[in-house]
């Protein structure tokens, strides 16, 4: 009898532990831990749509899966350590990268038409309605998300911005005829706002700017504030032209479709949630940004000239055709130009904004 009772005992606390065990690893099961590599081919400092990623969007994912029992774990590669920035878009395209920051210029061959908002020289200096412009125009022509999944197994999830571009330079400019028969470097589609302007574009970058200024490759560069200063171009060109050419919101915040495939649905939920909160996020983060910029430059001795509306009108009407060309170019790619460009001019007007020109899409 003894020997049947510890048998019935040994029996249902083996049950119970069984049951406790069970509930144990259904819990454990709905947690998970996802590792994930995030990268950018720009550093952290600096620059702001990469800052918003790192101190927002990371840490804002982070904080809504806690009370659903999730984490990620980042790995971060900025600066391009593991991707730069011409090799972002294929990275994360291959899975190198989990979660990449796509910087559209420098992917303009493969993402022409996305690279839409550079080809407006003078649209918004508010870099708020600048992104939420641009958002409305990816929500209305599907297919500019539609590209990153279909041609670059990515999942498309927030919108980053660039800072209010002006020029830097070794002589002042205060007025549109400044600008004629000087060299200007410039950056991919940015050279596009000098065309039949009398400006001589030269194809550069930040890296090279300091010795290119200092050597008289070129006398100016066109920037945003920030880097103007944090590159110490400042050093060498003494005025910066507060040109208002615009805050193109052209990064593109995408995750690699295999991984995405992967996550459960309440994790994908948050992640496509707070990156459209990056985009306005962002936005703010560069707007101080410039300000910022634009006090430190004066603080240190450069002269800071705002461009005047009337020569805005001057400059915008003599590249006014460029918008139109530029659709034209979408269009023969086998990409809807026209109706992106209509979309993103529509929007902006509901915005309440005007361009300093008539910019016509055929």
């Amino acid at each position: 009898m003894t020997i049947v009772r510890n048998a019935n005992f040994l029996f249902k606390r083996r049950t119970v532990l069984a049951a406790v065990a069970g509930a144990l690893f259904a819990t454990s099961a709905g947690a998970e831990t996802f590792k994930l590599r995030i990268g950018a081919g720009h550093p952290v400092q600096g620059i702001a749509h990469v800052t918003a990623v790192q101190d927002f969007f990371m840490p804002e994912v982070n904080k809504r899966l806690e009370p659903l029992g999730h984490k990620i774990e980042w790995t971060a590669a900025w600066g391009g350590s593991i991707a730069k920035l011409p090799e972002t878009l294929e990275a994360t395209k291959s899975g190198l990268l989990d979660v990449g920051v796509i910087n559209i210029p420098f992917h303009s061959a493969t993402l022409f038409t996305n690279n839409f908002p550079f080809f407006f020289p003078f649209q918004p200096s508010d870099h708020v309605q600048a992104v939420k412009a641009v958002r409305a125009t990816y929500d209305e022509v599907k297919w500019l998300y539609e590209v990153f999944e279909k041609r670059y197994n990515q999942k498309h999830l927030g919108i980053g911005q660039n800072g209010d571009y002006g020029i830097g330079a070794r002589f002042e400019i205060k007025k549109f005829e400044d600008l004629k028969g000087n060299k200007i470097g410039a950056a991919g589609p940015n050279l596009n706002w000098f065309r039949n302007t009398g400006v001589v574009g030269v194809q550069s970058n930040l890296n090279e700017g300091y010795n290119a200024m200092q050597t008289g490759v070129y006398q100016g560069f066109v920037i945003f504030p920030g880097p103007y200063f944090g590159f110490k171009l400042h050093e060498v060109g003494k005025y910066y032209l507060d040109a208002g050419l615009g805050a193109p919101a052209a990064i593109a915040l995408t995750i690699n479709l295999d991984t995405w495939k992967k996550l459960p649905k309440p994790v994908q939920d948050v992640m496509v949630a707070v990156g459209r909160e990056y985009d306005v996020v962002n936005a703010q983060m560069q707007q101080k940004a410039d300000i910022e910029g634009l006090q430190k430059l004066k603080e240190n001795g450069v002269i800071v000239t705002k461009l005047a509306p009337s020569e805005k009108a001057k400059w915008a009407v003599s590249i006014a055709d460029l918008p139109n060309d530029m659709a034209k170019d979408a269009n023969k790619r086998g990409e809807p130009g026209s109706q992106v460009f209509k979309a993103y001019i529509s929007n902006l007007k509901k915005a309440g904004f005007t361009f300093p020109a008539d910019y016509k899409i055929d």
